[in-house]
């Protein structure tokens, strides 16, 4: 059976996963990103990684390859990474890089498309035609998709949809605006908005566990993100009117609360004539990008993708 790896390079943890061509998870593992953040460092432990899940399989002639997911903006085609705020990376050759450590194919693709590769071809979208994948975790992106085609625009970066301005004038952004979506529903404004309130420094999770139990103030800082998030969802839908929207990233692990709550606020946008797409979670959550990433080399070898 073939197997291949998929990478996940964020800006504080890479994730690892073993998978057969089914997608099923043979290992899982997570590794710090290198406080500094050194290139060498970094590509050097996600070799390491890799070199640790591939002593998971007795016949590596059957291994096809490894996909890895990284932020920021990227070259697809050339495997480099032009600019990562998160890991403050410009013009890294990633992919030629970590080639030549490993003497093995690599291939890149954005973190949040990933995600979406994994839903579209292996999770809840395999029999969709037309849908917007919107992962909420740290921040928000998305990945529109139509005839079963992944739309990245003429400079590679359609669908940011965090960056829509929902609320002008609202919290400034990283990206320089004020009052975007991410600014508001995601994970990192939840615990902005929560150390405003408690001065305490509470991780995400922890915040949604707390709204879960009707714990204030947390229950209202994820009402307030939902709110938001809702509108904007609502926004997508009228522009792009997909068949379905799938939900993915960190947020999504808490699963039917948090999509229960969207979904009341995301109906009240209903356009007059026509009812808006369903909200579905995604069958990875916040492990679509790692999946994707391993879906990779499979989709490839089969000129899928």
């Amino acid at each position: 059976m073939p197997y291949s790896i998929g990478i996940d390079l964020g800006g504080t943890k890479v994730a690892g996963v073993l998978v057969n061509e089914r997608l099923d998870i043979l290992s899982f593992e997570k590794i710090p990103v290198d406080p500094e953040r050194r290139i060498e460092t970094v590509l050097n432990d996600i070799a390491n990684l890799v070199r640790s899940l591939m002593g998971k399989i007795e016949n590596t002639h059957e291994f096809i390859g490894i996909g890895i997911a990284c932020p920021g903006l990227l070259d697809i085609p050339n495997g480099t990474m032009i600019f990562s705020e998160n890991l403050s990376w410009r013009n890294v050759p990633v992919t030629h890089i970590l080639s030549d450590k490993l003497k093995m194919p690599f291939y890149l693709e954005h973190d949040v498309r990933s995600g979406a590769i994994a839903e579209v071809f292996f999770g809840v979208g395999k029999n969709l035609k037309n849908l917007v994948y919107v992962s909420v975790g740290t921040g928000i992106s998305g990945t529109l998709i139509w005839e079963r085609n992944f739309i990245r625009g003429a400079r590679g970066i359609s669908a940011e949809l965090g960056h829509m301005i929902v609320e002008p004038g609202g919290p400034l952004c990283r990206c320089g605006n004020a009052g975007c979506l991410e600014a508001l529903s995601s994970g990192s404004a939840m615990e902005r908005e929560a150390f405003h309130l408690t001065k305490e420094h509470v991780r995400g999770e922890i915040i949604m566990q707390r709204a879960e139990q009707n714990i204030t103030p947390y229950n209202t800082i994820v009402h307030h993100a939902a709110r938001y998030l809702g509108i904007g969802l609502a926004n997508i839908a009228q522009i792009f009117d997909p068949e379905e929207i799938l939900l993915g990233g960190g947020i999504a692990e808490s699963g039917d609360y948090w999509l229960n709550l969207v979904q009341s606020y995301y109906t009240k946008h209903q356009f007059w004539s026509f009812p808006l797409p369903g909200l579905q979670l995604g069958q990875f959550k916040g492990k679509a990008s790692v999946m994707g990433a391993a879906g990779l080399p499979f989709l490839k070898k089969e000129g899928l993708f």
